[in-house]
């Protein structure tokens, strides 16, 4: 039996019949903002050369864009739903437009940390306008098409991001070269915010009565630097234990001010119809591990490409570009598949990501330099396809028990736990390959083979839950 907040949304959507322009400005803004994700890994190793940046502002600059995109996420989605999404699509990539251009312009490395905090604000504010427009608009098969146009459109991002930014890294003198590629996505901000102005249908009067959890979001917000710092700081043990146990102090803290604000009426980060359905909470886990898990393998294998075995990063990037060719291929009809097969599917993908970690490890361990690239190139074709089957899928079912009036924050807080994952595994995994280098500058393989294991943790933590899903939905059709 379907949701009813899902038979509510095809209704409305067969009452206004929305314009598929929706879906395309959607998907020109997923593009952009993961453009940036998609470029940035492969620039680190010329920034840290250019700025002489050490391990902890290299962690700082990978983690920082994610962090405040996902503490965006909820508060915008909220403001969305209350005030309208045109106007926070619109203003949102304003901002990253405007940080762009001063993280391009960075003399020091906590110049660029701090343009991509805010460029991660305008982010945030974006894609939780998009989840929501798409939520609101569209529901059951075209809301899962709709995603999968969403999705394909990163993993074009995926796909054009390394090339483009290799190119500009080998063309361009060093100093100037990663100043270009922190610029990349600036004209696609500028255009997608033109196209927004032109084809989003314009928001409706304004509705009173905006409940913005403050202190909830501060507390999140607090909790996860708690935890951030001792893995990109040298805090010492004593320092680092405080900050852990604080973390989860506040953490603590935050479940019961959640309780006492929902309480009271309000509207807090952790709603309690989402965290009542299974089908969300589950889903949820799935996508944050998968996300921080994914990102992060693509973090170090860049590094080992390009300081490990010395390939320039545009070689780098086209050994790896099978992945993002594949994930935009399969996210076009992976919904398909999915709606056929149901959970198992995203299952099958999940196991298939595992067995491209384990191959990758195995690679860098027993295979030759010359028979690492075509190696290479085949698990990320695998790759590929596992996230065209995960990504979107997995987010089109999870989004069907969004409660009816809160989808910007349901799609707000999915992606909020995906965004925390990115963060705090794009600090955690890359700083347990730099610290490897840090003893021995030539053990590339250890280092690598370290920061993939703990990507291949997270997987098998999605891979949990994404079965402990599909056993409740197998149950429920039995009932």
């Amino acid at each position: 039996m379907r949701p009813i907040a899902a038979l509510q949304a095809d209704l409305e959507q067969q009452r206004t019949g929305v314009s598929r322009k929706d879906v395309y400005v959607c998907a020109a803004a997923g593009f952009t903002t993961l453009l940036d994700s998609a470029v940035l890994s492969i620039g680190v190793p010329a920034i840290r050369s250019s700025l002489d940046a050490g391990t902890s502002e290299v962690q700082w600059i990978l983690a920082s864009y994610s962090l405040t995109f996902g503490l965006a996420l909820v508060p915008a989605g909220r403001l969305g739903d209350v005030i309208g999404r045109r106007r926070l699509f619109l203003a949102g990539l304003g901002v990253f437009s405007v940080m762009g251009l001063i993280g391009a312009g960075a003399a020091e490395p906590w110049m660029i940390v701090a343009a991509r905090l805010g460029q991660g604000i305008g982010a945030g504010t974006v894609s939780s306008q998009v989840l929501g427009i798409i939520t609101d608009r569209y529901s059951g098969r075209e809301r899962a098409k709709a995603l999968g146009v969403y999705s394909t459109a990163g993993g074009l991002a995926g796909l054009c991001g390394p090339i483009l930014g290799g190119t500009l890294l080998g063309v361009a003198d060093p100093d100037v070269g990663w100043r270009l590629l922190l610029l990349l996505n600036v004209p696609f901000a500028v255009a997608t915010l033109i196209a927004g102005s032109l084809w989003l249908r314009r928001d409706s009067s304004r509705r009173s009565g905006a409940s913005i959890d403050v202190l909830g979001l501060l507390a999140l917000g607090v909790a996860t630097l708690l935890l951030l710092l001792p893995m990109v700081s040298s805090l010492g043990a004593v320092f680092s234990t405080l900050s852990v146990v604080g973390s989860v102090g506040l953490l603590v803290g935050f479940w019961f001010w959640e309780k006492r604000f929902a309480s009271r009426g309000g509207t807090p980060v952790l709603l309690p119809a989402l965290l009542a359905a299974k089908g969300y909470t589950l889903g949820t886990a799935v996508a944050m591990f998968w996300f921080g898990a994914v990102l992060a393998l693509q973090a170090v294998l860049s590094l080992y490409l390009i300081e490990g075995l010395g390939y320039p990063a545009l070689q780098a990037a086209l050994i790896m570009v099978g992945s993002s060719i594949l994930m935009a291929v399969t996210s076009a009809f992976g919904w398909r598949v999915v709606a056929k097969f149901g959970r198992s599917a995203v299952v099958g993908a999940i196991v298939l990501e595992l067995f491209v970690v384990a191959g990758y490890i195995g690679v860098i361990a027993y295979l030759p330099r010359g028979a690492t690239v075509p190696a290479f190139v085949v698990l990320a074709v695998l790759s590929g396809v596992a996230s065209g089957f995960v990504d979107a899928p997995n987010r089109a079912m999870t989004l069907e028990y969004s409660p009816p009036q809160a989808n910007g924050v349901a799609a707000g807080f999915l992606q909020l736990s995906q965004r925390l994952s990115a963060t705090i595994s794009l600090a955690a995994v890359p700083g347990i390959y730099l610290g490897v280098l840090a003893a021995d500058d030539t053990d590339f393989g250890r280092a690598a083979g370290l920061g993939l294991g703990v990507s291949g943790m997270m997987l098998i933590g999605s891979l949990v839950c994404a079965v402990a899903d599909s056993r409740r939905r197998a149950d429920r059709r039995q009932q």
